[in-house]
């Protein structure tokens, strides 16, 4: 019977595998479209070709999110997705073929959580599951120092959540998780542009615009052109955003997990803060690709600030406990 070895993340958005030897191998939104009627549901799209069917489905195609939070929201559509996955790197199985898996998780989250992650795993079609905080994936892909006693602070600004988390001896001492990320700035700007323009934009026109012109200097000067539906008159329109418009919104929402890494520091053990002080805080994620970030947060907390070199460190740092089983079983143990 052979083996194969896979690390996985699950995000609300986007879901990667990674496979030894080869590294990424997926990378495709969390998503899955399902035909329904009378007699039967029918998976029509996975992942990235569900994009294709925004905006333009029937009215018996319905889209979902089956991920929110790092949860299990919808269990089945969860494991329909996961199978379709599995199947785009694994086309052709082997007779008695095993998969096992290295799951990046989030924060926060309870043992019935855990457990149905499990049995949506299994039931796609793994047959073993280890579970290992996304904090802990990104470090050891990152490089970082988290076996010794010396503390390392770690902010990973995700799409629905913030973690933010103190590591040492390969174990998280304390680790916060709310509900703050690039999703909910994304609902905040289309707000916005809805409200002063009296238009609606698709959260990934916005996300766009987020990316490119969005900045954490005030004088930062951009601009974008979109293109959206007038509410009046129902037909499309191109409006310009610039990023001084946006900026309010971009230092509201970082603003506010400035202020939770401090409160956290302010809270922490005095030999913790000094090695916060001495190490930096190290953050990371698909929010963090904000202009200005680095000098916003070093102004904030009065730290030095770290980005990960890394592309995508958490499930490179998967591929790191694959290689290293005895250094899986310790981590497991401890966390």
């Amino acid at each position: 019977m052979s083996t194969s070895y896979i690390g996985m993340k699950l995000g609300s958005t986007t879901t990667y595998i990674y496979k030894p030897g080869n590294g990424i191998v997926l990378r495709e939104a969390s998503l899955i479209a399902m035909s329904s009627n009378l007699r039967f549901k029918e998976v029509k799209a996975i992942g990235n070709d569900v994009k294709n069917l925004m905006g333009r489905t029937p009215e018996n195609i319905n889209i979902f999110s089956p991920i929110i939070n790092g949860v299990i929201q919808y269990e089945e559509m969860a494991i329909q997705m996961l199978k379709g996955f599995l199947k785009k790197i694994f086309p052709v199985r082997k007779i008695g073929q095993n998969i096992k898996a290295v799951l990046c998780i989030p924060l926060g989250i309870s043992p019935a959580e855990k457990k149905q992650l499990e049995i949506v795993c299994f039931k796609a079609g793994i047959a073993d599951v280890f579970l290992v905080p996304d904090i802990i994936c990104y470090a050891l892909g990152n490089g970082i120092d988290i076996k010794s006693e010396t503390s390392q602070l770690i902010v990973n600004i995700g799409g629905d959540t913030t973690n933010i988390a103190t590591v040492s001896n390969y174990s998280i001492i304390k680790g916060y998780n709310f509900a703050i990320g690039g999703e909910l700035i994304n609902i905040a700007i289309a707000k916005f542009i809805e409200e002063t323009y009296n238009m609606s934009v698709t959260l990934e026109q916005v996300d766009k615009l987020k990316l490119e012109i969005c900045s954490l200097f005030e004088n930062y000067s951009a601009s974008m052109e979109i293109t959206g539906i007038n509410q009046k008159t129902q037909s499309k329109e191109k409006i310009t955003i610039t990023s001084s418009e946006l900026y309010p919104i971009i230092k509201y929402y970082y603003g506010k997990i400035a202020e939770a890494i401090n409160s956290i520091i302010q809270d922490a053990d005095p030999t913790i803060v000094e090695d916060i002080a001495k190490n930096g805080i190290y953050f990371y994620g698909g929010s963090t690709r904000i202009v200005g970030l680095e000098r916003f947060m070093s102004e904030q907390t009065k730290f030095k600030i770290h980005f990960s070199n890394i592309s995508k460190s958490n499930i490179v740092g998967t591929g790191e406990l694959i290689k290293y089983p005895q250094l899986l079983k310790r981590i497991l143990k401890n966390n």
